[in-house]
């Protein structure tokens, strides 16, 4: 795993990135209220986070791809990013798809912000550390 920590950092901060603006801009555009139309953009951001990931794990052999499963022993604060960035997109995911059934919940959107802020501390700790 070690050739590839620096290809799984980069992409780890590009979908924090992406959540972050993403999460950022759809609780501040959506105004007095959000509709059905809004969730449209919260598949964009599902999509944007998707994407780079499915490219990294294309490019990685097949060896660096079974040692995933490794990652949490060996990289602790890469497997905490990686958990806290997968539930801040599953929360976007969730609320695209409450707000497309019956829109005007913005819950599941601010707990993706509290993640999005989680989970930039943790990209400083390892930046500090």
């Amino acid at each position: 795993m070690a050739g590839y920590d620096r290809l799984l950092w980069r992409t780890l901060h590009r979908v924090l990135l992406v959540l972050a603006v993403g999460v950022l801009g759809l609780l501040l555009g959506l105004g007095h209220g959000p509709s059905r139309a809004d969730s449209l953009f919260g598949v964009l951001v599902v999509a944007l986070v998707a994407l780079p990931v499915w490219i990294t794990y294309q490019r990685m052999t097949p060896v660096a791809r079974g040692n995933l499963r490794a990652l949490p022993r060996h990289r602790p604060l890469m497997a905490a990013m990686i958990g806290l960035l997968g539930l801040v997109a599953l929360l976007v995911l969730c609320w695209t798809l409450f707000n497309a059934l019956n829109p005007g919940t913005l819950a599941p959107l601010t707990l993706a912000l509290v993640g999005v802020v989680l989970a930039a501390l943790v990209a400083l700790l390892n930046r500090v550390l």
